[in-house]
C-alpha cells in the first residue's frame, strides 16, 4: 500500500497521491481514520496542544504497484489515481493493515470499511446544523453502585433520531459526596440542593441566552434525584431523554419497535386526603409497603403501570411518550379526586427516562406538591425530597 504522510515528503519508490485526490480522501473521511470503530481525529496533536498537525495516512487499498500489499498486475496502475481506492488512516491502523496484518485485511474488507465510514459521514452532515443537541450526563452512586455513560453511546443514540453533538464534549453533572451511599441520610441532606444549584448555575444561563436549543439527556441515578432533574428542566425546552436498555445486550439507543407497553392509570379510593401514586414500570409495588411507610390512615393507592412490568417494558420513544400522557393523565386526575389540598407521595419503581419525564410532566402550578420516596435495604420505602 503506497502512503502519503501529510507531514512529510513520500519515501524513495513510493507513488505519491495526487494533491486533489488527497483533498477528496480528505473531505470524504472529514479527517478521521476509516478503519472500523477508530475513528481518530487526524489533525490537532492532543499532547502538545497543536491543532497544525497532520497526522494521517491517505494509502493505496490495491497498492499502486504490483509488488505492494494487495497489489494487482492491471488493477495497481489503473487505480493508483482512483480515490475510490484510497482510504485515510492513523499511524497504527496503516501499520495494521500494511506491515502487521495484510494478510487479515483483504481489499473488499478495506473497501467495505471506507464506504461505511463515507457513509457514515454523509448522513451526520445531512442531518445538518438544526439537528445539534447538547448531550447531558448525570451520573451519581446508587448504594455501591457508579457508572460512567460512555460519550460514544451517547452520540450513537441520539444519531439514531437525527441528531448531532453540538459540542465536542458532554455537559457532565457527576454528583455525590465521597464514602457516601444513598441508603444513608447524610447523601440525601447535600445531593438534591447541590443538584439544584447544578441547574442554576450551568445551565438555567445557557437555556435563557438560548445557546442551549436541544437537550439530550442520560442518567444513572437513584430515582428522586431523576425526577427532581426532570422538574429542573425548563419545559419549554425541546428535550429527548434516553433510558438504558439490558437486552438483548446494553445499550441506550431506542428500540424501533415496542411489545405492547401500554401504561394505565388504577386510581385509588376518593375522600382521603393523602394519596400515594406508585409507578410500576420495572417491578410490582405491594400496597402494604406504601403503608407500612406512610401508615394507612386517610390514604388513598394510585397506581401508573404497565401490562407486564420489567427492566426493558419501555422500548421506544412512543413507549416514553405514552408513559408521560398517562402520567399528566394521573397528576390531573389526583387533582380532580382529592382537590387543591391534597398530599401526593410518590413511590417510583421506572426506569430512566420515566422518571426523568414524570418530573417533566409534573408543573407547580397545576399540580399538587409531591413527596418523593425511594426503597432502601432493611429500612423500606423513606421520603427523600419533595417537589414543589
Amino acid at each position: 500500500m503506497a502512503e502519503h504522510d501529510a507531514q512529510r515528503a513520500p519515501k524513495k519508490g513510493r507513488v505519491n497521491v495526487p494533491a486533489a485526490v488527497d483533498r477528496i480522501v480528505w473531505a470524504r473521511a472529514a479527517g478521521r481514520c476509516q478503519y472500523r470503530n477508530c475513528n481518530s481525529n487526524l489533525i490537532g496533536h492532543l499532547v502538545s496542544g497543536s491543532r497544525k498537525v497532520v497526522r494521517g495516512f491517505v494509502a493505496h487499498v490495491i497498492a499502486a504497484s504490483a509488488g505492494g500489499p494487495r497489489g494487482h498486475e492491471v488493477l495497481s496502475a489503473e487505480l493508483a489515481k482512483d480515490p475510490d481506492n484510497v482510504m485515510l488512516l492513523c499511524h497504527g491502523c496503516h501499520r495494521t493493515v500494511d506491515v502487521d496484518h495484510p494478510e487479515e485485511h483483504p481489499a473488499e474488507l478495506l473497501y467495505k470499511m471506507k464506504r461505511e465510514h463515507e457513509g457514515w459521514v454523509q448522513r451526520v452532515l445531512d442531518l445538518g446544523a438544526g439537528s445539534q443537541s447538547h448531550i447531558l450526563r448525570f451520573t451519581n452512586r446508587i448504594e455501591a453502585n457508579e457508572t460512567a455513560i460512555p460519550v460514544d453511546e451517547c452520540i450513537r443514540s441520539i444519531m439514531a433520531i437525527g441528531r448531532t453533538p453540538a459540542t465536542a464534549s458532554p455537559i457532565d453533572l457527576k454528583l455525590g459526596i465521597p464514602g457516601t451511599t444513598d441508603s444513608e441520610d447524610l447523601f440525601w441532606a447535600a445531593e438534591p440542593e447541590d443538584l439544584r444549584r447544578f441547574c442554576e448555575t450551568r445551565l438555567m444561563g445557557r437555556f435563557a441566552e438560548g445557546t442551549i436549543r436541544h437537550l439530550s439527556v442520560f442518567g444513572f441515578a437513584p430515582m428522586p434525584l431523576l425526577i427532581l432533574l426532570g422538574r429542573l428542566i425548563p419545559d419549554v425546552l425541546e428535550v429527548d431523554v434516553f433510558t438504558r436498555h439490558r437486552e438483548p445486550h446494553p445499550t441506550w439507543t431506542w428500540k424501533t419497535e415496542g411489545c405492547g407497553f401500554n401504561p394505565t392509570v388504577s386510581e385509588g379510593e376518593a375522600g382521603p386526603s393523602r394519596v400515594a401514586l406508585k409507578v410500576e414500570i420495572t417491578d410490582r409495588i405491594a400496597d402494604h409497603r406504601i403503608t407500612d411507610a406512610v401508615g394507612e390512615t386517610d390514604l388513598s393507592i394510585w397506581s401508573i403501570t404497565c401490562r407486564e412490568p420489567g427492566y426493558d417494558v419501555l422500548r421506544t420513544r412512543e413507549d416514553l411518550s405514552a408513559f408521560r400522557a398517562t402520567a399528566r393523565l394521573a397528576f390531573n386526575r389526583i387533582k380532580e379526586v382529592h382537590g387543591e389540598d391534597a398530599s401526593v407521595m410518590v413511590f417510583p419503581a421506572a426506569p430512566t427516562a420515566c422518571c426523568i419525564e414524570l418530573g417533566r410532566v409534573w408543573q407547580p402550578k397545576a399540580h399538587r406538591p409531591m413527596a418523593i420516596y425511594d426503597q432502601v435495604q432493611g429500612r423500606g420505602f423513606l421520603e427523600r425530597l419533595v417537589i414543589k
